[in-house]
């Protein structure tokens, strides 16, 4: 594949996902990393905490777009975080 993932392509099988690989999950129309797979129970996240689990028919590879939104959601919610840390400290 060239980074570009074809929107309809679904995996052949849970073995063609790995831990750690960005996928789109259709039925949330969501991007999220795959943190742990159960036989064809895949478990995803998003920078933000959520959490959820789908059956990996319904994803597909995110695309190079689609990994770049994520990887901006991650370093938007380093900075939340950051923000939230830097209000509390008494500096203020």
């Amino acid at each position: 594949m060239n980074g570009h993932a074809h929107p309809d392509s679904s995996f052949a099988s849970p073995e063609h996902i790995s831990i750690g690989a960005v996928v789109f999950d259709r039925d949330d129309d969501m991007v999220g990393m795959v943190s742990n797979i159960v036989g064809t129970v895949i478990s995803l996240e998003r920078p933000t905490g959520r959490q959820w689990h789908t059956f990996y028919r319904r994803l597909r590879p995110a695309t190079e777009r689609e990994n770049r939104q994520l990887r901006a959601l991650a370093k938007l919610q380093r900075a939340r975080t950051q923000g939230m840390k830097n209000r509390t400290d008494g500096s203020g």
